[in-house]
């Protein structure tokens, strides 16, 4: 599986134009990222993490070198969970602007369909690598790794989240009086209770970092 389900794709015209502060795309950039972090997938709708607006070439080294990209170029910007920012940092291995990754360390846009030959969903939502590259952002710039506990459980909510919604889609083309809606109002409510649970073993997680 993938680690993301669907790629991101930044508009080409944002709906704003800071010259400063540019938190100010982060409405466009969680529309374009589809609600998710760009890097492990998360969903961005449970209170686990707050969600930031990162620079894909960071912005440290664009400042160290001079860049011309604009630290509110939004060619640049990622949606990003707090977690995967706070990891990634001011990390560029390579020290050259144009150049993304070398010597299988570094970066791949998470816009560019490459992203997903570099890394791996796993059948319990744990994220793991397919090649050399994939394994140094699993295991060093994300520490996918060591917060494998939490990728897990916010993969398995977000599962459940998906098929609460698709069971209320469903309900809505019922009788409210039918067996049907019946029949999936009961199988949404054990969904439901699954999610309580997983939920609160998140926040259990998360309470004894």
């Amino acid at each position: 599986m993938k680690v993301r389900d669907l790629l991101p794709q930044r508009r080409s015209t944002p709906t704003k134009n800071p010259t400063v502060d540019w938190s100010k795309h982060k409405d466009d950039l969680k529309v374009d990222f589809h609600h998710h972090c760009a890097y492990c997938g998360s969903y961005d709708g449970f209170r686990h993490t707050y969600f930031e607006v990162d620079h894909f070439i960071p912005k440290d080294f664009l400042k160290k070198i001079g860049s011309t990209i604009g630290l509110c170029q939004y060619d640049n910007l990622v949606y990003s969970c707090k977690f995967c920012n706070n990891n990634k940092s001011s990390l560029w291995p390579s020290q050259i602007e144009s150049v993304f990754n070398l010597n299988n360390e570094g970066f791949v846009d998470p816009c560019n369909i490459e992203y997903d030959t570099h890394l791996k969903r796993t059948k319990d939502g744990g994220i793991m690598w397919n090649t050399p590259l994939g394994k140094w952002k699993a295991t060093v710039a994300f520490k996918f790794d060591e917060r494998a506990n939490a990728i897990k459980l916010l993969w398995e909510l977000n599962q459940r989240r998906k098929l609460v919604m698709a069971f209320a889609n469903e309900m809505k083309k019922r009788d409210k009086d039918s067996p049907e809606y019946a029949g999936l109002m009961n199988h949404a409510g054990k969904i439901s209770f699954e999610y309580v649970l997983l939920h609160n073993e998140l926040m259990d997680y998360y309470n004894n970092l």
